[in-house]
């Protein structure tokens, strides 16, 4: 076993939070370094993935714009940032990884992070001892991400839309999801529609709408699109229109967020499960909305999803406000999902009871009512203190 993944003691956490901004602040240079091929797109950059060696163009997403963090990156297609960190060092050590030790896959050996670290430098060309770091700024900064964390009303209400303002705004309830075996009542109770303005940013999509603790205003949606995936591009797009070009793939994707949301800033029906999770002290962590939908139609209401497999810092803030006192795990059976149920309880375990139950089939959503009443609600049953 390798000891590659061992945190570097030359450089303090402080120094390498400074390095990392300055790479985003020199993103350019860092593409232009080791030519990559890749497109700014407002708040990111977006490539394939240099990693795993993808040829999806947008498959990569740096996110290099931000305040309080800045660097993380996702590839979408194969996860290369839970084995190198999502941060662009670790970016930078994936790419590293791959072109000076020939690495391949998990468990192959990595460049080092020292030499990561130096790597970083040279290319900004900068000494250690110039770099500077703001200890005041950055206190700030950590102070102000804690209380946004965990406020619960944004600062100004009046720019998002209300509730009444979304459902007038779609096609309700999405005769995709009735398809799927969703009932018309839990499509009705979370206000899931098709989008059927062409000005609008979710034209020809499901809008699952995410809305505040306070279940007035909606914070943030995802889309869904009506299409299927196109088998010459891989895209969604409209079949009776021309493939999809690499460069606006982002736009044709199987699912999107709105511009600007953050889906790890929120937890998903947490304006619904809020009051069962302080009752019960439970709380069942899911995937997506979809699993939601399913374990209410089965009368389960305390559970919220964490949009993917991993739970986000303030995420893990949110639930640490809910009155929760023991988490049961519901991901995906998969291997992602394995991972995530992973890394939720290595973030977790310190503070909740924690359960982790893998379902019999793959997905809760392919659940029927009677499987989840004879599998899931007796688990829970026996995590009531």
């Amino acid at each position: 076993m390798n000891n590659t993944k061992k945190k570097s003691r030359s450089f303090s956490q402080a120094k390498i939070k400074a390095v990392c901004d300055e790479l985003c602040d020199n993103v350019d240079l860092l593409c232009e370094t080791f030519d990559l091929n890749c497109k700014h797109n407002n708040k990111m950059i977006t490539m394939a993935c240099p990693i795993h060696g993808g040829d999806n163009e947008s498959a990569l997403n740096l996110y290099y714009v931000g305040d309080s963090y800045r660097g993380n990156w996702v590839c979408r297609t194969h996860h290369c940032e839970r084995i190198f960190q999502p941060s662009i060092i670790g970016f930078l050590r994936g790419i590293l990884s791959v072109r000076t030790n020939n690495w391949m896959k998990d468990g192959d050996e990595m460049y080092s992070f020292d030499n990561t670290m130096q790597m970083a430098l040279k290319i900004l060309n900068k000494d250690i001892k110039d770099i500077k770091v703001n200890y005041t700024n950055m206190e700030k900064k950590a102070f102000i991400k804690n209380i946004q964390s965990i406020s619960h009303i944004p600062d100004s209400l009046d720019k998002l839309p209300t509730r009444q303002m979304v459902r007038k705004a779609l096609d309700i309830p999405a005769n995709y999801y009735l398809k799927r075996g969703y009932s018309q009542k839990i499509l009705d109770k979370y206000d899931v529609g098709q989008c059927t303005n062409s000005n609008k940013e979710m034209f020809d999509r499901i809008v699952v709408p995410i809305y505040n603790q306070q279940y007035s205003h909606m914070v943030g949606c995802s889309g869904r699109s009506i299409y299927e995936k196109c088998s010459k591009c891989s895209y969604y797009h409209n079949p009776n229109t021309d493939c999809v070009n690499g460069e606006f793939g982002w736009k044709y994707s199987k699912w999107k967020h709105n511009k600007d949301f953050k889906a790890k800033d929120h937890l998903y029906n947490l304006w619904f499960a809020k009051d069962y999770i302080l009752k019960t002290g439970i709380a069942v962590v899911v995937e997506s909305p979809g699993n939601v939908w399913r374990l209410e139609e089965a009368g389960i209401h305390n559970s919220i999803a964490i949009f993917g497999t991993s739970l986000g810092d303030r995420q893990k803030m949110l639930l640490d406000c809910s009155g929760a006192m023991s988490l049961l795990i519901l991901l995906d059976n998969d291997e992602a999902g394995q991972v995530g149920a992973k890394q939720i309880y290595d973030k977790c375990y310190r503070t909740y009871n924690i359960k982790t139950l893998s379902i019999i089939k793959n997905d809760i959503a392919d659940m029927t009512i009677e499987d989840i009443q004879q599998t899931i609600i007796p688990e829970m049953d026996k995590m009531h203190v």
